[in-house]
């Protein structure tokens, strides 16, 4: 069995990159915690939907995909882990732009990996996606089939391969971590739990594009703990592990739960026009996530009910800021963060 030694993670230089999304501010902070010396990675350029890090923490720009290496490699020298996150998450707006998604996602993470291997950097924690399993009705174990529906899923995949083909060759220990859908405060605006949350907040009925889709929701800080966990792991081996609840719930139980938490019961719940092309839904797609368990101590603890009270309150804390100071601009729910279905 494989451990996990937190507490090794204290004062160890990490670089994170995707550092100012939804996902990746919170593995920093779960870091910041367990007293890690972590250097953020943001993206190309600074942008107003970024989530800064920390003051005082080192930060760097650049797009990996385009070759900063000369960022890049400051910022690996000495490091012990690399958490990589960067990348756009929305598997339904990725059917626009393909080639773009591939190039971060697929094009990115190889020459992350080459830079990793150059300086010798130990780990590297790859942030991949439930978007590259083929649907299922019973929850999926990381040895199930890999089948993307999505350019998303796809470009995920692609870097998958490539950590597995090159990352044992180059002497970096690379694991692959599988989050579903992950969801809270600070999620996307265009994902499936913030719509409702925004409508619920105007008294609108929220406008859903398919109401059947079963999904397993998994709270981001959970998600975040299980991704530091990754990196803290002493195996050597290629690995991949799921990060789920185990549990699923359709787009319509979602979409109700968080409507009665809102005391907006009464709202109907509106059709609107899918954002994937016919036949790419998948329909059921639920994680199972003993691996990650047993090896790994990954332990989702907060519940649906709980997580979707937290990410509403969020929100109206939000809502209630954005009064105070009219003249602020809008910032939706949060940074960019995991589609929901």
């Amino acid at each position: 069995m494989t451990a996990v030694e937190l507490g090794a993670l204290r004062d160890r230089p990490v670089l994170v990159t995707g550092a100012g999304g939804f996902l990746g501010a919170a593995v920093v902070h779960r870091l910041v915690a367990l007293g890690a010396n972590v250097r953020a990675w943001l993206g190309p350029a600074p942008a107003p939907e970024l989530t800064l890090p920390p003051p005082g923490m080192s930060i760097a720009y650049g797009d990996l995909a385009a070759g900063a290496l000369g960022a890049v490699d400051r910022e690996l020298d000495g490091v012990g882990c690399v958490y990589h996150l960067a990348g756009p998450p929305s598997a339904g707006a990725s059917f626009a732009a393909p080639a773009a998604y591939l190039r971060i996602h697929a094009g990115g993470t190889a020459a992350l990996l080459e830079r990793c291997i150059a300086h010798r950097v130990p780990r590297l924690v790859y942030v991949s996606s439930a978007e590259v399993y083929a649907p299922a009705a019973a929850p999926v174990r990381e040895d199930h089939a890999r089948a993307p529906r999505s350019p998303y899923g796809i470009a995920k995949l692609a870097a998958e391969l490539c950590l597995e083909a090159c990352a044992p060759t180059g002497g970096v220990a690379a694991t692959i971590v599988r989050p579903f859908s992950v969801y809270g405060p600070g999620g996307s605006p265009a994902s499936l739990i913030a719509t409702v949350i925004a409508a619920a907040l105007r008294g609108e009925p929220p406008a859903l594009a398919d109401l059947r889709p079963v999904r397993d929701y998994c709270f981001v800080n959970d998600v975040a703990d299980g991704i530091v966990r990754a990196g803290a792991r002493t195996g050597d081996t290629l690995r991949a592990y799921n990060l789920a609840s185990g549990r699923g719930a359709s787009v319509l139980d979602v979409a109700r739960a968080v409507l009665r938490a809102a005391g907006r019961g009464d709202l109907a719940i509106r059709e609107r026009a899918a954002d994937r092309p016919p036949g790419a839904l998948t329909l059921a797609l639920i994680g199972d996530a003993a691996r990650a368990r047993d090896e790994l101590g990954f332990d989702p603890a907060t519940t649906l009910d709980a997580g979707l009270r937290s990410t509403l309150e969020a929100a109206r804390r939000a809502l209630d800021r954005r009064a105070r100071s009219p003249g602020a601009p809008p910032a939706g729910l949060g940074p960019i963060g995991e589609d929901g279905p």
